[in-house]
């Protein structure tokens, strides 16, 4: 009876706090009972679900963002008509995909909920709070630029936050992990162990701490683009700091799942995005097909030093295959089925939600080491960031060979050369984190230049925009310190690690 009555109230926390609308209900009620009232057990796997649901739901949209922008998701234009359009043409207000900056604020507010709990008996608590706080803001920074972060998420204290220069934000991030990994590792008596109530990795603390060390990681490689000679500085000095610790590692995927079931507001989030609790599929999934380009990259027909990718079995339906070119109004082969969402990342209403996976982690540590940050071997951290690919999406059989076949093409496979060699780490990152994470891919190439994959055929622009707008949210409730951008501004490098 314990059980069943901590479980309801479980939900009913859940509840409460992903059912938020407003970007500004994190400051609606200074005294919200929620925040103060309740104990991190019960407030962390809420702040969780929060994360996940901004990786991979509907709420942010952060997955068709990507999708979209890195030509890998187009719409089937034989039964629906504007679909992408404002994509396409990259029609940026402050509007534009607002959701992805007002649902990162409202799930990090719950996360340091938790750290302003920080005591010895939910240290682990705090350092979980502060390692997702530092991954949801990481991508509001290579999204946006400067932002609230030093007097972010003080409620009814600060209603304004001020902006905090972009490269700060990072330096603060960094520290806010390496205090992580430190309240990890001094724990005392009192201390409890998440167990069920971390709904990511069950309280396996060690898969923490490699998880904070691959954040910071992630945070050096992305800040040594930058010309700062302050930033480079920063940069250079704690590389050392990670030359010996543990990234996330083979199988070592992160994915939250608190027991997603079909019924309505409790499947796994992706899934959710393209079936309805009845069976039926959503619009979005009948809307839904791949790019052309991506499509034929994978059959070996868009770049033909590229051999075929079976990981388009996982990624589409419909053999042979067939997508429709960004701003097209006609498939190439109007006789030919389309090829939509496929079943490696459709598996069910129970599936798990991909956060963070291994394959990213051997991706980011293959960049570290060619470019001489880091000891160890890029070809073979690179080869095992494409084998973990295969392994998440059930294709374990088919990744050896795919490296072999890849071995020596310039800008696909390993050749032992730099340059050519970073553009293969940007380009089967671009494959391996399509509908996980393909905003990061977006971000890599607005950092790097690749992959660089066509524009959609109605875009006015030479290039993607390099940020978004701050959202409708920003002007209206911080109109006092919020930067103003003109259209033109989004397609300047503006953000620290772009000059």
């Amino acid at each position: 009876m314990k059980l069943i009555n901590k479980t309801l109230l479980l939900l009913l926390v859940i509840t409460s706090f992903v059912s938020c609308n407003s970007y500004l209900d994190v400051n609606d009620d200074p005294n919200n009972p929620v925040s103060d009232l309740v104990s991190p057990d019960l407030i962390l796997p809420a702040a969780q679900n929060g994360c996940a649901s901004i990786m991979q739901g509907a709420d942010t949209r952060l997955v068709n963002f990507g999708n979209v922008m890195m030509n890998q998701w187009a719409g089937d234009v034989t039964n629906f008509t504007s679909g992408n359009s404002d994509e396409y043409v990259f029609n940026m207000t402050n509007t534009f995909y607002s959701s992805i900056w007002d649902r990162i604020y409202i799930a990090t507010d719950k996360l340091q909920a938790i750290i302003n709990k920080d005591s010895d008996k939910y240290r682990n608590f705090t350092a979980i709070a502060r390692i997702l706080k530092a991954h949801n803001l990481q991508y509001i920074v290579d999204l946006y630029g400067d932002a609230p972060y030093s007097e972010a998420f003080q409620r009814g204290q600060n209603y304004q936050p001020k902006y905090d220069k972009d490269s700060d934000i990072y330096m603060g991030l960094y520290d806010e992990l390496t205090q992580a990994i430190n309240d990890i590792h001094n724990t005392t008596l009192e201390t409890v162990n998440p167990g069920s109530s971390d709904v990511m990795l069950g309280g396996d603390m060690v898969m923490w701490e490699k998880f904070a060390n691959t954040l910071r990681l992630k945070l050096l490689v992305r800040a040594s683009s930058s010309s700062d000679a302050d930033v480079q500085s920063w940069v250079n000095s704690k590389f050392p700091e990670l030359a010996s610790v543990s990234f996330l590692g083979a199988g070592e995927t992160i994915s939250n799942n608190p027991g997603y079931f079909v019924n309505q507001g409790n499947q796994s989030p992706f899934w959710d995005v393209f079936v309805k609790p009845n069976g039926d599929p959503t619009q979005m999934k009948k809307f839904t097909v791949g790019s052309a380009y991506f499509i034929n990259y994978l059959k070996g027909i868009e770049t033909p030093t590229a051999p075929y990718d079976n990981r388009i079995s996982a990624y589409f339906t419909n053999p042979p295959y067939q997508g429709i070119e960004q701003g097209a109004d006609d498939p190439a082969n109007p006789n030919q089925d389309l090829s939509f969402v496929g079943p490696g990342l459709l598996r069910g209403a129970d599936q798990d939600a991909w956060f963070f996976t291994s394959s990213e982690s051997f991706f980011l540590q293959a960049q570290a080491v060619l470019g001489g940050y880091l000891p160890g071997n890029a070809q073979t951290l690179f080869e095992s960031a494409i084998t973990e690919s295969f392994n998440l999406l059930n294709l374990s059989a088919d990744a050896a060979p795919y490296i072999s076949s890849i071995a020596g093409i310039p800008g696909v496979g390993w050749t032992n050369n730099n340059t050519d060699d970073l553009k293969a780490i940007m380009l089967q990152k671009w494959v391996a984190l399509h509908s996980i994470d393909p905003t990061d891919a977006f971000i890599d190439y607005n950092r790097t230049g690749y992959p660089n994959p066509p524009l959609p055929l109605t875009a006015t622009d030479s290039h993607r925009p390099y940020r978004l707008v701050y959202p409708l949210s920003e002007y209206t409730g911080n109109s006092v310190n919020v930067p103003n951008l003109t259209r033109a501004d989004l397609f300047v490098p503006s953000i620290f690690w772009q000059q």
